[in-house]
């Protein structure tokens, strides 16, 4: 924050800490006796600066007791004052809280500045801008820390950690926080605002260290991506512990957005996001779940694997190369249905109930979160609406930019896990290079081919029907009167073969197709050869289906069920 860096960063983490600005400290002198604040559970968790947590990453400088000296700050900040005249750092603090006075006192009415105080000084900061209630919620949410409905001129500062102390004015402040709505937000200043902050935080920007591989899990509710995280994080060789979105999003007004159905806003999840990568245990390779969930947020990870590949060609061959990998993303989506969804969350919810219910009984064991959405039907509907029509629309963004698998995880927890480590492995055993992989990546994978493969099937076969109903019946015709009778013969066997006497049926557009589409409804599967001998045209079919399970009582074995596997 220009000059200022020194007092944000000690005032932030000091808050984080003791619950108290520092620059409190000096309001008398201003005039103003501050308020105590409360500990403030709706104060965004993505602001914590985690005092002392990760020492390698944060370069912070702290003694046991926060309250002595204000809280941590960057090591970089902590050794600033060494070359300074006496009296400097004060006099130019001064200097910083007379000129954040003067905007406080220009907005607030009286000592406190309101809801509409502040919408009314934006609004004439900016005057071609508008003002949204979505807007002026999220600033109040940030700077109200006691959630009294006010900011008080402790408080206010906060609204201000972003700006370069040159840049302090109520215009500056406007434009600082206007593009935060979710009809328009700008994916490139909120990461120009999360970066800033990750990168003064740990004292420079050559003291990040950065993933050398992040693979993103998502997929729909009750799709099991908690249950499917330690084979996938095994498989990558991955140890450090799993990035979880929803786990970082503690706060009460985070969780009621949560168990409503809703999403945080961009800003806060990315912030929290960087806040993890950069951690040093993150270094070999993190996962991911839960990001990302918008269209925005999909443009985040496009300009941080821009801003990851930049570092990496910035640094390669110096010291520094080991912080800045050449990045890899990879996608790993797990889809179930809307029907399978609400049950598997409905499941969900009445075994945590009936787990706490077992707990609070015998006095022992642990409590398990039970999510409001877990425990209706309307809310488990509405939450898997908004992975329908907002996550999805992010995951389709995301296959034209990174390698993507889309795993179907309806089935049982082992065939799914078989899929998933199936896709990873083949994914590792490419590692394809960036240029290839844009060369490859329009070709459908078979997961998006066969995803709505049913739906298609029976579209096409109401237009055979309606369309072409001439060839569609005489296509109907050729398979009551050849393929049937071969079928029965070998009932026990599970293939038959035929050469039609019909190839004239053959010849008409469309009709392999739905000779292939009416086979596969009827629980068949049907190949054709197209030969052409002597000037003759001739078509062989081969149709596989599952046979019984028989048990043979001479060899004393099963047969059947699969027996002709090509």
């Amino acid at each position: 924050m220009g000059g200022g860096h020194l007092a944000a960063s000690r005032g932030f983490a000091a808050l984080r800490a003791s619950r108290r600005f520092p620059f409190a400290s000096m309001a008398p002198k201003l005039g103003r006796t501050p308020r105590p604040h409360s500990l403030s559970p709706a104060y965004p968790p993505w602001r914590s600066l985690r005092p002392c947590s990760r020492p390698p990453f944060s370069r912070m400088v702290c003694s046991e007791s926060p309250a002595r000296h204000g809280g941590c700050r960057g090591e970089a900040a902590a050794h600033a004052d060494d070359d300074e005249l006496p009296g400097e750092p004060a006099r130019r603090e001064e200097q910083r809280l007379r000129r954040f006075r003067e905007i406080y006192d220009e907005l607030a009415r009286g000592e406190l500045i309101s809801l509409n105080d502040l919408k009314f000084a934006l609004q004439n900061a900016v005057g071609d801008a508008k003002v949204t209630d979505e807007q002026l919620d999220r600033m109040m949410r940030i700077a109200d820390l006691d959630n009294s409905g006010s900011v008080d001129f402790e408080e206010f500062i906060i609204l201000f950690e972003d700006i370069a102390d040159e840049d302090i004015n109520l215009r500056t402040l406007a434009q600082n926080w206007l593009g935060f709505s979710s009809s328009g937000q700008d994916p490139a200043l909120i990461f120009h605002l999360a970066w800033r902050r990750i990168v003064s935080a740990a004292g420079g920007e050559q003291q990040l260290s950065l993933p050398r591989e992040i693979l993103f899990l998502g997929g729909a509710p009750g799709a099991g991506k908690g249950t499917m995280t330690p084979f996938i994080m095994h498989e990558r060789g991955l140890d450090a512990k799993p990035i979880v979105i929803s786990s970082l999003l503690n706060s009460p007004a985070a969780k009621k957005i949560i168990n409503d159905g809703g999403l945080v806003g961009d800003l806060e999840v990315f912030s929290m996001l960087l806040e993890e990568l950069v951690a040093p245990e993150q270094r070999p390779g993190a996962l991911v779940d839960g990001f990302p969930r918008t269209v925005v947020q999909v443009k985040l990870l496009q300009i941080l694997h821009d801003k990851m590949s930049e570092l990496s060609r910035t640094y390669d061959g110096t010291e520094f190369a080991f912080r800045f990998p050449r990045p890899r993303f990879r996608m790993c989506i797990l889809y179930v249905d809307e029907h399978e969804s609400i049950q598997r969350q409905l499941s969900r919810g009445k075994h945590a109930v009936e787990h706490n219910r077992i707990v609070e009984q015998k006095g022992e064991g642990k409590l398990i979160e039970v999510r409001e959405t877990d425990l209706s039907v309307k809310a488990a509907k509405a939450r898997y609406s908004l992975f329908a029509e907002s996550t999805m629309a992010a995951n389709e963004a995301l296959k034209q930019l990174f390698p993507y698998d889309l795993i179907n995880a309806s089935g049982s927890i082992e065939s799914v896990k078989n899929g998933v480590m199936q896709q990873l492995a083949y994914q590792s055993s490419l590692e394809l290079q960036e240029d290839t992989y844009n060369t490859i990546k329009h070709i459908p994978t078979a997961a998006d081919i066969t995803r709505h493969a049913r739906q298609h099937l029976v579209s096409r076969l109401d237009t055979y029907q309606k369309d072409f109903r001439d060839t569609f019946h005489a296509v109907v015709k050729v398979i009551e009167e050849e393929f049937l009778p071969a079928v029965r013969r070998h009932a026990l066997i599970g293939e038959a073969r035929v050469i039609t006497r019909n190839p004239e049926v053959f010849s008409e557009p469309l009709a392999m197709d739905m000779a292939v589409d009416i086979m596969f409804d009827r629980g068949f599967a049907l190949r054709v050869e197209d030969n052409t001998i002597l000037n003759q045209r001739s078509f062989h079919f081969k149709i596989t289906f599952r046979a019984p399970e028989l048990h043979n009582v001479a060899g004393g074995s099963q047969i059947g069920s699969g027996m002709f596997s090509n």
